[in-house]
């Protein structure tokens, strides 16, 4: 990753559900308003969280349209990737969009707290780590 731009990260819906439930993005405040990372999305990515949040045992920890008020909360500081690759290498065939979005948008990082993703370890360019140990990483230098 070059010193002298954001590092373009993609974060897995498991943890966007935990943001929006508990209410923590200041988890990625710092890193944000820094200019340290631009967050990519696809539509599909976007379909998948807004399909978890509508499942009937987590309706209930959502107000309002909670995937809305993220991606204005965020706006900003997102990039909308088109995705045109097919990829298919991970266990899990459901995470496979996430590793072409990651190709397609030159992602410096998959954050995840999913161990089939995880095991990957890298994907092309991609590391993939949990939101902790990234945090540590971009923390590190400050």
């Amino acid at each position: 990753m070059a010193k002298n731009r954001p590092a373009n990260i993609i974060v897995d819906t498991n943890l966007w559900i935990s943001f929006i439930i508990s209410k923590k993005y200041h988890l990625l405040d710092i890193l944000l308003y820094t200019n340290m990372v631009r967050i990519l999305f696809s539509f599909e990515l976007i379909e998948e969280i807004e399909a978890t949040i509508n499942k009937p045992k987590l309706r209930k920890y959502f107000t309002g349209d909670a995937l809305t008020d993220m991606l204005e909360a965020f706006d900003a500081f997102i990039d909308i990737v088109t995705v045109k690759s097919d990829v298919i290498i991970c266990r899990d065939p459901k995470d496979n969009f996430l590793l072409a979005l990651a190709k397609d948008g030159k992602a410096d990082y998959l954050l995840t707290g999913d161990k089939d993703l995880l095991d990957i370890e890298k994907f092309g360019r991609t590391k993939i780590l949990t939101l902790t140990d990234f945090l540590d990483l971009m923390t590190e230098g400050r």
